[in-house]
């Protein structure tokens, strides 16, 4: 509970930090752009395989909206085939610590659906995480965050993953999310803009 106190903390932190007038970012990281690409989600001996988008545009000097789409199934399961959609929505507010440091807590709605041949199921929540990104290199972008899931699953996340700058437009993106029942790996594009 106080994990999520202090995690709630820092998101409402980093949220009004990203609203407020007052406050002057340096140019730093971009915040408008799109990662599209695969995502391997692995948990409880049952692996979906997504296709997936994640968009972010950055609206204000601090704080950028969110939007993401997955669609994924799995025939792990015997004599059934189970697909998933899912949309989450939100925002994030940054920080730039110093030139190659932003700080970031990000406040994401999700809403998912698996279907199978059976039944339906739907689940609604929400998700709040904290992080970093770090520009390593000239064209290399490190990055960890904490994300916490609240819905039918509560789970913890740690994340990391790197982003590698092939030119203007296209950006290399890799992550790994290490929960205590489900991880997920996701190999894209990013495309700037």
């Amino acid at each position: 509970m106080i994990k999520q106190k202090t995690l709630a903390a820092v998101l409402a932190g980093a949220l009004v930090l990203g609203l407020s007038p007052v406050a002057n970012a340096a140019k730093g990281f971009s915040y408008s752009y799109a990662d599209v690409g695969y995502q391997l989600t692995d948990g409880d001996g049952v692996d979906f395989n997504n296709g997936f988008v994640d968009a972010s545009f950055g609206i204000f000097d601090m704080f950028a909206l969110r939007a993401a789409f997955r669609r994924g199934n799995t025939d792990d399961v015997p004599g059934d085939n189970l697909d998933l959609t899912e949309f989450r929505y939100g925002g994030t507010g940054h920080y730039a610590v110093m030139k190659k440091l932003d700080v970031f807590g990000e406040l994401m709605a999700f809403n998912a659906e698996l279907n199978s041949n059976q039944t339906t199921r739907k689940d609604v929540g929400f998700s709040y995480a904290a992080g970093v990104r770090f520009r390593a290199a000239k064209k290399l972008e490190l990055n960890a965050s904490y994300k916490y899931l609240s819905g039918d699953v509560d789970d913890d996340f740690g994340t990391v993953g790197a982003v590698l700058k092939f030119s203007k437009a296209f950006s290399g993106s890799a992550n790994a999310s290490f929960g205590s029942d489900i991880n997920e790996y996701f190999i894209g594009v990013r495309l700037n803009f």
